[in-house]
């Protein structure tokens, strides 16, 4: 398993993925990925013996927070969904995309960061 720190300007270029995001994940990263990946594999939700093995950690404000891209993993979105409803007071649990729009001013795309370096060398 690996856990890789990302800065929020990487996850707001990460337009073409999806992910659960977890929040307020305080402590041993490595015990919340151990954590989420039995709870999800004993409810159903990864399935053909799967695992999140790569996942990314950020920080946005006082909250660490955990990034489970969906690359790679065999899941059922459906069973996905609803647990992350069941949690979400629990976890904090919000898809990427929700994520990104809602707390981060949305995505950037490479185009748009040549036209801000542009405008800052206007």
């Amino acid at each position: 398993m690996e856990i890789k720190s990302i800065s929020l300007h990487e996850l707001r270029k990460m337009n073409d993925r999806e992910g659960l995001v977890l929040q307020g994940c305080g402590g041993d990263l490595k015990e919340w990925v151990n954590g989420i990946n039995d709870t999800l594999m004993k409810r159903g939700i990864l399935r053909g013996g799967s695992r999140f093995e790569r996942v990314y950690s950020f920080k946005n404000g006082n909250l660490s927070c955990l990034l489970f891209p969906f690359e790679a993993v065999q899941l059922d979105v459906g069973k996905l969904a609803i647990w992350r409803l069941q949690t979400r007071e629990d976890f904090g649990g919000i898809w990427l995309s929700d994520y990104v729009d809602n707390y981060l001013s949305g995505y950037v795309s490479e185009q748009s960061e040549d036209e801000d370096f542009e405008m800052e060398m206007m």
